[in-house]
């Protein structure tokens, strides 16, 4: 029970409810971190304590029906353990399936030592709409705003996003707001050459060789929005293009970072607390899950960390590829030490 104290103490600071609940969040954390998954029967078997699972289930079905969870403040929380500065976001779509549910998730994440970090998210469509399509401008409008609330504009780097988050209408509102980007564009997008005709970006980088990179001399035209361009031929003969408003010299090498969100995934997914195995319909209940997922996994990356920093996990004799030797070990410390 030390450790669920300790880490209720923490959470406190950053949700104004009671000790109960708070007490109650800090049991699921840690436990979601012990039996890795968010199937509520096995969540409960690993609540520190003498209360029985059975009952241990009830009380995280009373919470997830009947207590709301600041979704603010869990991304306050997280922010307060990022280093301060400037962050690189990253903002990708996931779609995930529960059975027969289907939902589609917009997530905002901040990249951290080779992981994406989730800070913010929105359901897109109603719970049994099945959409699997893009987002929208409007809500991913609505995404950086709230974090533009939260952060200020200030707090980005940059925001790296894939091909499918383009757009004039959401171009000229990031200009106008002052959000830096990194972002992909199509092949086939049209971009005004250096006479100002408008070409595919296939055309302009036509001669690139497997490995080799260029930057348009100048702002180009994308839709009604000037941006740089800079160009490059992956291995494959694949043709990565992006767009910025500034540092063309840096682009490609920001958007790479755009990869950890894909990392970030499947932790939450197959390979980490196998969130798609939840049995919860109402889509308000699998938000709050969510919510308390990703303290868990913020907090066990964080936690990992440090004592990677203090005594570095081995890098297994036998791999070529510096795979790490897996540890299976729960340990949370204070907030101090992090």
């Amino acid at each position: 029970m030390r450790e669920v104290y300790k880490l209720t103490k923490i959470l406190k600071k950053y949700f104004p409810i009671n000790f109960a609940r708070i007490t109650l969040i800090a049991q699921m954390v840690l436990s979601l971190i012990k039996v890795r998954t968010v199937c509520l029967s096995e969540v409960a078997t690993g609540f520190a304590g003498k209360a029985e699972a059975a009952s241990n289930e009830k009380r995280i079905q009373r919470f997830l029906k009947d207590f709301p969870l600041d979704k603010e403040a869990i991304a306050r929380f997280i922010a307060s353990k990022l280093r301060d500065g400037q962050w690189i976001l990253t903002m990708d779509r996931t779609f995930w399936e529960f059975g027969s549910l289907k939902l589609n998730i917009l997530m905002l994440a901040v990249v951290h030592k080779g992981v994406a970090i989730p800070l913010l998210w929105k359901f897109l469509g109603e719970p049994d709409s099945g959409k699997k399509g893009n987002s929208d401008t409007g809500e991913r409008i609505e995404l950086i705003s709230r974090f533009i609330r939260l952060f200020g504009v200030g707090r980005i780097g940059a925001l790296c996003a894939d091909r499918e988050f383009i757009g004039s209408e959401w171009f000229g509102w990031l200009r106008t707001e002052g959000v830096p980007v990194c972002i992909r564009i199509r092949q086939n997008q049209y971009i005004t050459d250096s006479s100002g005709a408008a070409r595919q970006g296939s055309v302009l980088f036509r001669d690139l060789k497997p490995g080799e990179s260029r930057i348009l001399r100048g702002c180009r035209k994308v839709g009604d929005v000037s941006v740089y361009i800079s160009g490059m031929k992956l291995s494959d003969g694949e043709l990565l293009i992006v767009a910025s408003f500034d540092n063309p010299e840096t682009a490609l090498e920001t958007y790479a970072e755009r990869w950890q969100i894909e990392t970030m995934f499947a932790c939450l997914k197959t390979k980490g607390f196998r969130f798609e195995s939840t049995h919860l319909r109402d889509l308000e209940r699998i938000d709050k899950l969510l919510g308390i997922v990703t303290i868990s996994f913020v907090w066990a990356y964080l936690v990992g960390d440090h004592l990677d920093g203090i005594d570095p996990i081995h890098i297994k004799k036998h791999s070529d590829i510096g795979q790490k030797v897996y540890s299976g070990t729960d340990t949370i410390i204070s907030e101090k030490s992090l």
